[in-house]
């Protein structure tokens, strides 16, 4: 009689080795992801809070009934911008004041966004915080708006 060959089925060490070699790449490739998406996330969350803090330093400006016109005006007059101030809230963040725009400094006239003579605050980060103390944010304001 003969003896029945039973097959015993597997993988071989070849085919291991390549699927362990696409699974790292696979996760290495996913980890390298992360740094990028917290990256991301955190200009995400500083970018909201220097929209916040323009927001409120302009409210601060036309609280103050006495003096928020002159503010205002003097503001839109400047040839310069104000030395950057770090906002007492947040200290990562600075404001200064300008007349012009420091994202778009020439005055194109399709664009309303860098028109000269506008007052805006502008939020950067404190130089304390970041070296190049970017810009993150330019907040255009009318005294009447």
């Amino acid at each position: 009689m003969f003896a029945a060959r039973v097959q015993r089925r597997g993988f071989s060490l070849v085919e291991v080795l390549v699927a362990m070699a696409i699974l790292i790449i696979g996760i290495v490739g996913i980890l390298q992801l992360f740094p990028a998406t917290l990256r991301a996330s955190a200009d995400s969350s500083a970018r909201a809070q220097a929209t916040l803090l323009a927001q409120t330093k302009v409210a601060e400006l036309r609280r103050d009934d006495t003096t928020a016109a002159d503010t205002i005006e003097a503001i839109r007059t400047l040839t310069l911008p104000t030395d950057p101030v770090a906002f007492p809230e947040d200290s990562r963040f600075a404001y200064q004041f300008a007349s012009k725009s420091l994202l778009e400094p020439n005055d194109l006239p399709t664009s309303v966004e860098d028109d000269w003579d506008v007052p805006r605050v502008i939020v950067r980060y404190n130089t304390a915080f970041r070296p190049k103390g970017e810009i993150l944010y330019e907040l255009r304001f009318e005294p009447g708006i």
